[in-house]
């Protein structure tokens, strides 16, 4: 079936000469019963690239299940139809994309077919950071976007993240309407034509209100004395603006040498993930060369942030959790922030502490950014105010206006806050344990399991069903209290099941949480384990919390692994 998938895929007389010359030979050693050719057949053309948390993102390479210049047209096709059923009367489009191999060429692509379908197309002239494109959405008043990213994949991949018309990552009905959308289409449609004057760079002046509202952001502390900052983009798009909107605001800052040249190759950080202390390995030489206080990092479309800091004398990584309950605190803690924090389910809830301590009600949405923006929407038709939202995988968004995390903004409030707790004679982890002391203690752990061999996202699917009717009373040494299954949406405990609620703490206003393949835990000592498999990749996250001390974790990750069978 591959093969003759793989075939007819190959019969399209406009497919790009370079991905012809890329399938060409594996179906011929394929049709000689190479295995190995067969497998991968099979693993290019058993299924389309699907919606996941990001959008679409995969390896790069021809085939059904492979980023490519026909996959980008027929989303980008799709994506165009959907957005003016649901947006109708406009026909505005921003299209941006990071410094990875071939993201240049997906833009054009994806800019040329919203052109020939009517859009004014803004397309960046150069690579920009994925804030910074959401940014321009909402000020160019676009009908939906398209980033061309793989965020914080190695080099293999790339990615495409749609946008609607309030410049949040597509959910439904958007996202499934675009699916069946491409089913109707070519696998491989003609390239489009297009109309003159159709596509035009982002105008200046929005790049230069996108960096008005970071400064706006600043809090301009007493006592504040800057801290000696080390920025890596890990070779992406951040050092496009990070660098000029701390000059604006006058707060030094030394670009990685290393790690400040944008190459999609990432040459010093096969893994450019700022969760992985691995791949600061460069910087954080240099770092230690000019002594610096902390080392602030973005991902490569610069939407995350990442903070390392001496605990002890040795360079550490701060949790993604620590650092949003900690930013939290001091925004609250300065000029104050009214309104709603939104956090999601797999989270810790040290944040959601903070927020309560300052007297601010939490909203809980399922993961990934494209949902706390629909809580931001809710917030909106409510007439409440958004006050700060993030995930523990080092995504934070501060102004309100926007609709998808944002590592630009957020590493210059992160480098005052750095400023303000050296003035007081702290480290950014001692300010966490003083923070701590004053909403209690939470310790926390992710674990991530990948299985890259064909079937892996299947096996995971099934350890899953494992988990969920095995009925667990106890958990790591500790009785479990309580568990949510996201995939009924329905909390157990106490002999009693109930709805998930986005809002337990105000249930007059509370909606359901949307349906995810996600299990959560609750012991009763106030730790959680949570399991959750990737909606497009061979990949499951254990996320463990612990309020009393590390030991609990480790048990509860011995148990986790037992249970997925690892």
């Amino acid at each position: 079936m591959s093969l003759s998938a793989a075939k007819q895929y190959l019969s399209f007389p406009h497919l790009e000469p370079g991905l012809r010359a890329d399938l060409e030979p594996l179906v011929k050693a394929a049709e000689g019963g190479d295995a190995k050719a067969i497998a991968e057949l099979e693993d290019r053309f058993f299924e389309p690239l699907a919606f996941g948390t990001g959008g679409l993102r995969g390896f790069m390479a021809a085939g059904l299940r492979r980023m490519n210049q026909p996959n980008v047209r027929r989303t980008t096709m799709a994506l165009a139809t959907v957005a003016q059923h649901h947006a109708p009367g406009k026909k505005v489009a921003v299209v941006g994309y990071d410094t990875r191999i071939n993201s240049e060429v997906f833009a054009q692509e994806s800019a040329a077919v919203l052109a020939a379908a009517g859009y004014q197309v803004f397309l960046g002239s150069r690579p920009l950071p994925t804030p910074f494109l959401c940014f321009a959405m909402k000020a160019l008043g676009s009908t939906c976007g398209v980033i061309i990213t793989a965020s914080h994949n190695p080099k293999e991949y790339n990615g495409f993240k749609a946008y609607n018309d309030l410049g949040g990552q597509v959910v439904d009905p958007w996202d499934a309407e675009i699916e069946a959308h491409m089913a109707t289409l070519p696998v491989v449609p003609v390239p489009p034509v297009v109309p003159e004057g159709r596509i035009s760079p982002i105008p200046v002046e929005v790049e230069n209100a996108y960096l008005a509202l970071g400064l706006g952001l600043l809090q301009n502390p007493k006592p504040f004395t800057p801290a000696r900052i080390l920025y890596t983009p890990f070779h992406g798009t951040g050092v496009a603006f990070v660098p000029a909107l701390f000059e604006k605001a006058g707060i030094p800052l030394t670009v990685s040498p290393s790690q400040g040249i944008q190459d999609g190759t990432f040459p010093t950080a096969p893994r450019p993930n700022p969760e992985e202390l691995a791949a600061y390995a460069s910087p954080l030489r240099e770092a230690e060369a000019m002594a610096a206080d902390v080392v602030l990092a973005n991902d490569p479309d610069a939407d995350r942030i990442g903070v390392v800091a001496k605990r002890d004398g040795a360079w550490e990584l701060m949790s993604g959790n620590d650092l949003a309950a900690l930013t939290l605190d001091y925004l609250c803690s300065g000029k104050g922030r009214q309104g709603a924090v939104v956090s999601t389910v797999v989270t810790s809830d040290f944040m959601a502490e903070v927020a309560r301590h300052h007297g601010l009600p939490v909203v809980w949405t399922l993961t990934g950014f494209k949902n706390i923006a629909v809580c931001m929407d809710r917030l909106d038709q409510l007439g409440e105010a958004y006050a700060f939202g993030a995930e523990e995988s080092y995504g934070m968004l501060l102004p309100p206006s926007l609709r998808d995390k944002d590592g630009v903004t957020a590493a210059l409030v992160v480098a005052e806050m750095a400023g303000h707790y050296k003035a007081k004679g702290q480290t950014l982890f001692e300010a966490v344990e003083a923070l701590m002391a004053r909403v209690g203690t939470f310790h926390n752990r992710l674990v991530n399991l990948e299985d890259p061999r064909p079937g892996g996202a299947k096996r995971f699917a099934e350890a899953m069903g494992r988990i969920r009717t095995a009925g667990l009373a106890t958990f790591g040494g500790e009785k479990v209290v309580s568990w949510e299954d996201f995939q009924t949406g329905l909390w157990h405990g106490e002999g009693r099941s109930e709805t998930i609620l986005d809002r337990p703490d105000h249930r007059a206003i509370a909606l359901p949480i949307p349906f995810s393949n996600a299990l959560k835990f609750r012991l009763e000592s106030g730790a959680f384990a949570a399991f959750r498999p990737s909606g497009t990749e061979p990949k499951l996250k254990v996320y463990l919390q612990s309020r009393t001390d590390t030991a609990l974790l480790d048990r509860m990750e011995a148990e986790a692994r037992t249970l997925l069978g690892l």
